[in-house]
């Protein structure tokens, strides 16, 4: 009984240790924790994306979070743990939601078009595409990652919509795949290149609302839409 007990006070020393160990897969225990492991995070992101990252250093992050390297570390163990943690955040923050209704086509495509345009041409998105192409070489599993949950993310929430839209018989499209290619490609037009690369002003939301129903009304037009009811 005595050796019982003595294993089991041993097993729980050992697990506290573990918690208050930190680490990437950590997670704070307390609210506090999770404020400052917040603040860490969004002071990465805007220097990050201002500077990038060769330019940052971790003691810029300490210094405009407040704490300590001591807390920072317990949180992301390095540099690079911090960066994909904040790519990570705003990819995250930025997914579309999945397509599903079917008794409006025309509107559920134009709430989705809406929705990608603004993340397009938001100041922090192309910051961010900069950044993750000048870090490509140095960090191919971040770029990947960004890829994947990004723009392939998009491609196959549309693909999937119109792979349904094709069984209900609603749409006459041969593949969805090339559908989806064709009306993301007709969304990032002209304007979206001149702001990635030339900083041109950002569109304005009636702007962007012209754009999202001009794109659905001509995608429709071309893979004549049969019925959106």
């Amino acid at each position: 009984m005595n050796g019982a007990r003595f294993l089991a006070a041993k097993k729980k020393k050992v697990s506290k240790r573990a918690g208050k160990k930190g680490g990437r897969n950590s997670v704070p225990v307390s609210s506090r924790g999770q404020q400052r492991k917040a603040k860490i995070l969004a002071a990465a992101t805007q220097l990050f994306l201002k500077i990038g990252y060769g330019e940052t250093s971790i003691d810029a992050i300490v210094e405009k979070s407040g704490g300590s390297k001591a807390t920072l570390y317990s949180f992301y163990p390095t540099k690079a743990d911090l960066f994909r943690a904040v790519v990570d955040s705003i990819v995250t923050s930025n997914e579309s939601q999945e397509l599903k209704s079917l008794d409006n086509v025309r509107d559920t495509l134009v709430v989705f078009a809406e929705h990608r345009l603004r993340v397009a041409f938001s100041s922090k998105h192309r910051a961010l595409t900069r950044l993750i192409i000048a870090e490509r070489e140095r960090f191919p599993d971040i770029a990947r990652m960004y890829y994947e949950q990004g723009p392939l993310h998009s491609h196959n929430l549309l693909r999937d919509y119109f792979e349904i839209l094709i069984d209900k018989g609603l749409i006459d499209i041969r593949s969805a795949d090339e559908a989806s290619e064709f009306f993301r490609g007709m969304l990032m037009h002209q304007r979206y290149i001149e702001q990635l690369y030339l900083n041109a002003s950002q569109p304005s939301e009636e702007e962007i609302g012209v754009r999202a129903r001009h794109v659905v009304d001509r995608f429709i037009e071309a893979y004549h839409q049969s019925d959106s009811s």
